[in-house]
């Protein structure tokens, strides 16, 4: 069904209000945002884990961190368990990013929806971005069942018009998709998650059991190996089967985000290669979301079931 876009960010307002949660237009915008753009596996379906960490006073209300190490090129901020969504929003709003290359490494926040949301910020701005980070395990090692890693998001971008914005995890699909396709009653794609067995499994419950498969195989495998384990390195997040607190929210977030931001005043600015190949391919990462959003800025579709599930949380206060 349809909601219009401002009555789906005054629901969820209500929602953080009630619960005494700071920067809920900054929520609000984020989550719909993400619904507009297609990201629906990060849109509102969030707000439900997000509310139960609130509750249960494993994620803070207010906005609460700590720099740890800091210089003219970088930041290591501790969260302290605040809200993602608002601390990396004042982070990409608020800093200056002065230096030829400028790295943010955050520790312990908890979900922070998605990273294109603050790349395409960045990219409007000038800057090209690389962010990654990771999270609760959800991915398998071909052939295995046993969960060893997050679904690896990465987003890279570059300043043109409109911007490129690469978002997009390293596995096969976002684990949200599944979380999607079990409350709608539907089924998911052959050969992107398997069941407990290490068995490919198109039904979404047996996959959140078991676990979903890297993009590439062994080599995607690696490759999402290798970057969690550098969010590991240059944050001192938990890593692996170490992470908890991002969808199961009864604990604490303990994962970690690595942004790195070039400034190509330093370097070369051509955006030649970017309009070739818009022009051979017809588009490039990000435009899909971009006409999304500007073709459908007024209403988001979203399925019953969780709209209901949302407008309860506005009345009942705790929801868990």
């Amino acid at each position: 069904m349809k909601i219009l876009v401002n009555d789906l960010k005054e629901i969820i307002r209500k929602i953080m209000e009630e619960r005494g949660v700071e920067y809920s237009n900054v929520i609000a915008d984020h989550f719909t945002e993400a619904e507009l753009r297609g990201h629906s596996s990060h849109g509102v379906q969030r707000v439900i884990p997000l509310v139960k960490g609130v509750e249960l006073g494993t994620i803070e209300k207010r906005l609460n961190y700590k720099i740890l190490k800091s210089t003219t090129s970088s930041l290591l901020i501790d969260a302290k368990r605040s809200i993602g969504i608002v601390l990396w929003n004042k982070i990409v709003n608020e800093l200056e990013f002065k230096e030829p290359v400028s790295i943010i490494a955050v520790r312990n926040s908890s979900h922070i929806g998605f990273l294109g949301y603050y790349t395409r910020r960045l990219a409007q701005k000038g800057y090209s971005a690389i962010m990654f980070g990771n999270a609760e395990p959800a991915v398998v090692f071909p052939r295995k069942a046993e969960k060893l890693l997050s679904t690896t998001p990465l987003s890279i971008s570059i300043p043109s018009n409109p911007p490129v914005v690469l978002d997009m995890a390293l596995s096969s699909t976002a684990r949200g998709k599944i979380i999607e396709a079990q409350r709608r009653g539907e089924r998911i794609p052959y050969g992107v998650a398997v069941n407990e067995r290490g068995e490919i499994t198109t039904d979404p419950t047996e996959a959140l059991k078991g676990g979903i498969l890297p993009l590439g195989g062994e080599k995607g495998f690696y490759l999402m190996l290798s970057l969690e384990l550098l969010t590991s390195f240059l944050t001192g997040s938990a890593v692996g089967p170490e992470v908890k607190g991002v969808l199961n929210t009864e604990n604490p977030p303990n994962k970690g985000e690595v942004l790195i931001v070039i400034n190509p005043k330093f370097t070369e600015e051509e955006n030649h290669g970017i309009e070739l190949m818009r022009k051979i391919l017809g588009s490039l990462p990000g435009d899909r979301g971009e006409n999304l959003l500007r073709n459908n800025n007024e209403e988001v579709e979203i399925d019953e079931k969780l709209l209901n599930t949302l407008k309860d949380m506005t009345k009942k206060v705790p929801y868990f």
